[in-house]
C-alpha cells in the first residue's frame, strides 16, 4: 500500500476529481439554458408573442455562446500548461 500512496497524490487526485464535475454540471447547465432558450423562442413564435420570442432567442443565443467559451477556455488551458 506505500508503494500505491508514493505513486498517488490523494489531495490533487480529489481535487481534479471535484473540477470535473464542476466543470461537466457547468458545461450542462449552461448549454440546457441555450437548448431550452432555442426551444422556447419556436414555441412563442407560434403563439405570436414575438416579444418574448425575441428575448428567448437572446437566453437561447447567450447559453450557446456561454457553452463554446467555457469549452474553449477549458481546450486553452489544457494545452497551457
Amino acid at each position: 500500500m506505500d508503494v500505491l500512496a508514493s505513486v498517488i497524490n490523494g489531495k490533487e487526485l480529489w481535487q481534479t476529481v471535484a473540477a470535473a464535475f464542476v466543470g461537466a454540471m457547468t458545461v450542462s447547465l449552461v448549454a440546457s439554458i441555450g437548448i431550452w432558450g432555442g426551444a422556447r423562442y419556436v414555441d412563442l413564435n407560434q403563439e405570436g408573442r414575438t416579444l418574448h420570442a425575441t428575448l428567448a432567442l437572446i437566453v437561447g443565443v447567450l447559453g450557446l455562446v456561454a457553452t463554446v467559451g467555457i469549452i474553449a477556455l477549458g481546450i486553452y488551458l489544457m494545452v497551457a500548461k
